[in-house]
C-alpha cells in the first residue's frame, strides 16, 4: 500500500503483487482502512493480460503469467464486489536499453543549438516544464520523485551561446531561470531500481512537438540506464494516447501488459 498526498496513481494505491497473507475479504478491507486513515479514496493497482481487442496490432506481444491470471482474478472479484474502474488505463511498454539507446560512440542527432542535460535532482526549470495530468505539481512531487535509489533528470535545452544570444536580443525577453526562453524544450525523467530502469514525466514543450525531440529524451535516458548497467527498461503510456504508444514503437518498445485501477464503492 502507497500514499503520497494523493500525488498519482502509483505512489497513492495498493499494488496487487502476491498473496496477501490473509483472505481476500479482509485484505480489502485492510486496504479501505489504510486509505481512509489517510484520507485517500481507497484504490488498488491491477495487472492484468494484454487481451484481443485492447493490444495495439503492431509490436504486441502478450505476457502469460500467473501473476497476470491471479491479476484478471482478482478483477472479476473486485468488479462483482463494487469496486468501479477509475479512468485512464495504462500499457506498460519494454525493452532493452541498449538496443533503444543505439550506437553512444556517436553523439544523438539533437537540432542545431541544443543539448542534452542531465542532473541528479529536479531543478526548477524542469519542474517547471512538468506538468502532471495539467495541474501544478503539489509540495509532495519534488519528494517522490527523488524517492528512487538512482534518478537522474534529463532535459534538451537551448545550449548557453544560444540562450546567450537570446537574452540579449532586447530586455523585453525572460532571463530568469524558469523562463520559456531557458525552460527546457523536452524532460524525461530516469529512475532505477531492482534491476530495473523506468522512464517517466516525459514531456515536450507543445511548440517544440513533432520535431523528434520525444525518441531523442527517450534514447538519451536509455543511453545513461545502460551505463549504470540497467538494461531492461519499461514505461507506462495510457491506452488512450495513441500518438505516445507509436513513438515508443519506433523506439523499440514492447507491450507487455496492461493495467487499471479499482475504487472501492462508496461506504
Amino acid at each position: 500500500m502507497r500514499a503520497a498526498g494523493g500525488f498519482s496513481g502509483r505512489a497513492n494505491s495498493a499494488l496487487a503483487a502476491g498473496d496477501p497473507g490473509l483472505p481476500l475479504d479482509r485484505a480489502l478491507a485492510a486496504v479501505k482502512a489504510w486509505y481512509d486513515a489517510r484520507g485517500l479514496p481507497p484504490m488498488i493497482a491491477v495487472p492484468l493480460p494484454l487481451s484481443a481487442g485492447t493490444a495495439p496490432s503492431a509490436g504486441a506481444a502478450l505476457s502469460a503469467g500467473a501473476a497476470l491470471s491471479a491479476g484478471t482474478a482478482l478483477d472479476d472479484y473486485l468488479a462483482a464486489a463494487g469496486w468501479t474502474v477509475r479512468p485512464g488505463p495504462a500499457f506498460v511498454m519494454t525493452a532493452t536499453a541498449s538496443d533503444v539507446a543505439g550506437d553512444r560512440q556517436r553523439p544523438l542527432p539533437l537540432p542545431d543549438g541544443t543539448e542534452v542535460h542531465a542532473a541528479p535532482g529536479p531543478g526548477d526549470a524542469w519542474l517547471a516544464r512538468y506538468h502532471y495530468k495539467g495541474a501544478p505539481l503539489p509540495p509532495v512531487a519534488r519528494e517522490l520523485l527523488m524517492s528512487a535509489p538512482y534518478q537522474l533528470f534529463l532535459s534538451i535545452r537551448h545550449a548557453p551561446a544560444r540562450r546567450a544570444a537570446g537574452a540579449s536580443a532586447g530586455a523585453s525577453g525572460t532571463s530568469s531561470a524558469t523562463g520559456e526562453r531557458d525552460a527546457p524544450l523536452a524532460i524525461a525523467r530516469l529512475s532505477i531500481a531492482g534491476g530495473w530502469a523506468a522512464i517517466t514525466a516525459v514531456e515536450v514543450a507543445p511548440s517544440q512537438r513533432r520535431r523528434g525531440l520525444g525518441t531523442l529524451i527517450t534514447r538519451a535516458a536509455c543511453a545513461d540506464a545502460a551505463r549504470q548497467g540497467a538494461d531492461r527498461v519499461f514505461l507506462q503510456v495510457e491506452t488512450s494516447n495513441t500518438a505516445a504508444q507509436a513513438l515508443y514503437e519506433r523506439c523499440g518498445f514492447q507491450y507487455s501488459h496492461r493495467y487499471h485501477y479499482r475504487l472501492a464503492p462508496p461506504a
